[in-house]
């Protein structure tokens, strides 16, 4: 006969409360356990990472739940939503809500997180005792919201606090068309996770959007009547601003264990175990703990948390125990990655500093070495050693002699596709999910070889994705060949294109991105930011191939617009004497297959290949066809330039070459090795990537 299952109830429906109660269904808790829970909020669980997109606009509050009302359902949850715990009996053992509602318990775990701290400043409450209309603190969807409605008709805002939290609704804010001010006490961005050199880098950075930073304002009044009108820093110097948001730290919810009688120092306090040391039947998980002195506003030490609570309180393994955790972070600022971990500046004389700064391209770098151990680091802007160093902060395993291969794939370092192989199964490679490579590897294996059905499986990459690109470049590894083994190692697979091609991507240890490239990027037509950037194109390479597969390749240059982008599957481009083209001619006439690389050299060196069958057309033939058709929204022969060609004398127009476009992809950096990795590849493949990534691609320069 099989026992009656016990009560748990877990106060706190956020991040915290919500992965344990993963973790404990998990581990078959839901054979061992009646759940309630109580949430202060109407919905079900949502990333708080994400809020600052859900601010933007980028996101809609139903893309960050992580658990939505019906998985509640569907695991037999009882979900108190919107409702919070007033008051804990511990003696009669029960939980009561705010509406009066109870739940009985055998065991308890408290999650109620932590809310934003707002100093008591002076002109904080309006005259009836409430706060100000126009202050917001940072930390819900309804404060998002707030926010939204609030900003409509108003010009100006400032966001106290320089950190994360303060620069990501700083952002926000200036999405929604607000002049935005960030005000901080430090002097410094970031001070926590940054040291001066790279907070410097990031002020630069956060200018450049518009956003203004205040640094070394120390704020002691909010002004205005009965709303905000501004602030008042210890200089005597004034702000003007009507929307005030705090990112200026959190403060625990621990009151509810304060008042049934538990330990609360910072927070409630907790054994290795997460459990009270005045109540075996009550456990803490989260921002509301303090353990071993210690409080954490992290997601990844939660993730910890969570995992021993769950093996201890359904007896997965007792002896579960948690330690503390290493302080490391990799997340994204304003679209920016940064990856710090330990310590920022070296403690001792004998400590070792590994340091690289290009403040033009928003790139720093600093390793700080002990003992041949890394005992801190700060990445801004180039991540791709960032998994490497993690895992040897990580396991603090003893670091190679040649320093700079710790930053660069250069002077004979290995290249990322060998780094990928290096990294042990263990080593974590989303630190937000506490997802590791063997993990990947694993879904890989069982079927699931893309990065969204990774994704899905494991959350990995859907947090603050920062390691999007990393998880990405995993999953594509380990589909690269044959199913991985124990080792995780997998055999290559054959690129596409030329011998030439791969040997410059395996100089560059860029075999991995073209291999995802091509699987991800090819699409078979023209969308309408690869015709515009086409028509602005002064040169293109042109590769063709004879009935022998000999290839060719030769350079084409002339005036913006050279070629004529006829449609989303066709282009046109001009055969000059003396401009390669007999061999080329030659080459088409035997085989059709050619392929154009059109190369922005001016800007960022963004580029895009197309692939298809051309065919050679005179010049009186391409006249006829083109006659009644219309290109760039005119007639295609009003191009001044080309009127000057056509007309002459002796005629240096030979033919035209007509493309049937097959496929087109960006090429990125796997083609031109200097080129900097583009963010939004995977919007070339879709008709709103102008809108999306007109930076990377001259939209927004105003270039011809």
């Amino acid at each position: 006969m099989m026992s009656a299952k016990l009560n748990l109830v877990v106060i706190g429906n956020g991040m915290a409360g919500a992965r344990t109660i993963e973790e404990i269904l998990a581990r078959g808790g839901a054979e061992m356990f009646n759940i309630a829970v109580f949430g202060g909020e109407p919905f079900g669980n949502y990333n708080r990472i994400l809020l600052s997109a859900v601010l933007d606009g980028s996101r809609q509050p139903s893309e960050i739940l992580l658990n939505p009302l019906k998985w509640y359902e569907e695991n037999g949850i009882r979900l108190h939503a919107g409702v919070y715990a007033s008051r804990i009996l511990r003696f009669a053992q029960g939980v009561i809500g705010a509406d009066e509602s109870e739940e009985p318990y055998d065991l308890l775990i408290i999650a109620t997180g932590s809310r934003p701290y707002i100093p008591p400043l002076a002109g904080l409450n309006a005259a009836d005792g409430a706060v100000k209309p126009g202050v917001f603190g940072f930390r819900t969807l309804d404060d998002c919201a707030r926010m939204a409605e609030y900003a409509h008709g108003k010009k100006r805002a400032a966001v106290i606090g320089g950190g994360l939290l303060g620069l990501e609704c700083a952002n926000g804010l200036s999405s929604l068309g607000l002049e935005v001010d960030v005000v901080h006490r430090s002097t410094h961005l970031m001070n926590q996770q940054l040291d001066p050199a790279a907070g410097a880098i990031l002020r630069s950075i956060v200018e450049k959007k518009g956003i203004r930073v205040h640094l070394g304002a120390d704020t002691i009044e909010i002004l205005g009547g009965d709303r905000v009108s501004g602030l008042k820093f210890k200089n005597g110097e004034t702000l003007e601003c009507e929307l005030v948001v705090f990112a200026t730290g959190i403060k625990p919810n621990s009151e509810i264990a304060t008042q049934c009688g538990l330990t609360v120092q910072r927070a409630i306090v907790v054994n290795d175990h997460m459990r009270s040391e005045d109540d075996s039947r009550i456990y803490a998980v989260g921002e509301c703990i303090q353990h071993r002195g210690q409080t954490y506003g992290l997601v990844a030490p939660v993730w910890e948390q969570a995992k021993v609570l769950a093996d201890h309180i359904t007896g997965a393994d007792r002896d579960a125990a948690y330690h503390g955790s290493r302080t490391a972070t990799r997340l994204k600022v304003i679209g920016v990655e940064l990856t710090s971990m330990g310590l920022i500046e070296p403690g001792l004389d004998r400590d070792e500093v590994v340091q690289f700064t290009e403040p033009r391209r928003g790139t720093y770098k600093k390793l700080i070495i002990r003992d041949d151990r890394l005992v801190g680091s700060i990445l801004l802007g180039d991540m791709s050693k960032a998994a490497y160093l993690l895992h040897a902060f990580d396991s603090n395993s003893a670091l190679p002699a040649e320093r700079t291969s710790l930053l660069f794939d250069i002077g004979g370092a290995p290249p990322k596709r060998v780094t990928l192989e290096q990294i042990p199964l263990d080593a974590q490679i989303c630190n937000c999910q506490s997802v590791n490579k063997g993990t990947i590897i694993d879904c890989v294996n069982r079927g699931l070889r893309t990065y969204e059905a990774v994704s899905q499986a494991t959350r990995a990459g859907l947090a603050c994705g920062s390691c999007e690109s990393m998880v990405r470049e995993v999953v594509e590894w380990a589909c690269g060949g044959q199913a991985a083994d124990a080792s995780g190692r997998t055999e290559e697979v054959p690129l596409p294109g030329s011998d030439a091609e791969h040997e410059l991507q395996a100089k560059y240890g860029k075999s991995l991105q073209a291999l995802a490239f091509y699987k991800r990027q090819v699409i078979d037509h023209l969308n309408s930011t690869m015709q515009a950037f086409i028509a602005r194109q002064e040169m293109m390479f042109v590769g063709t191939a004879d009935a022998g597969g000999h290839a060719d390749a030769s350079f084409r240059a002339g005036h913006p617009g050279f070629v004529k982008v006829i449609d989303e599957r066709t282009l046109a481009y001009p055969e000059f004497h003396g401009n390669g083209v007999m061999s080329s001619m030659g080459n088409i006439s035997d085989n059709p297959h050619v392929g154009l690389m059109f190369i922005d050299f001016t800007q960022d060196r963004i580029g895009l290949h197309v692939n298809g069958s051309a065919r050679i057309v005179e010049h009186e033939e391409f006249a006829r066809l083109m006659k009644d058709h219309r290109a760039d929204g005119g007639d295609l022969w009003q191009d001044p330039i080309l009127e000057r060609i056509l007309n002459s004398d002796p005629p240096i127009l030979e033919r035209w070459v007509m493309v049937t476009v097959d496929e087109a992809f960006i090429h990125c950096s796997k083609h031109i090795p200097m080129m900097r990795k583009v963010e939004l590849e995977r919007e070339w493949g879709t008709d709103d990537a102008k809108a999306k990534g007109g930076d990377y691609f001259g939209a927004a320069s105003g270039r011809k």
